[in-house]
């Protein structure tokens, strides 16, 4: 086994791990996020000059009548990054409201590892 998958497969258990801690000591917290249409936001990228650098399908806690459901929504997750300046933004995206909607951004984005 190579070095890196070596190091790839420590990754994904350390992240089990901790997933599993945050899982069962952890709690609920109300985290204010904005939304924007599909096309706006996606204006708002290129004018920022950011592109999509990756994504995945992320399991999101949502709202129902009787408060938090315990089935989680999968949402489509997007980071955008320009790559001269280093600002990124991180979204999920809503297909029933065709809205994105900011999860976190800021500046100094960078690879684990990269020499800067």
């Amino acid at each position: 086994m190579s070095n890196s998958n070596l190091k790839y497969i420590t990754i994904i258990v350390i992240c089990f791990f901790l997933n599993i801690g945050i899982s069962l000591a952890g709690q609920w917290n109300d985290k204010p996020v904005m939304c924007e249409q599909k096309e706006r936001f996606e204006s708002l990228m290129v004018e920022q000059g950011k592109i999509i650098l990756g994504g995945a399908d992320m399991f999101a806690t949502v709202r129902n009548k009787d408060g938090l459901s315990d089935i989680p929504a999968v949402l489509p997750m997007r980071l955008y990054v320009n790559l001269s300046n280093k600002h990124f933004t991180l979204v999920e995206w809503h297909r029933d409201y065709n809205t994105y909607c900011i999860l976190a951004y800021g500046e100094e984005w960078h690879m684990i590892g990269e020499k800067s």
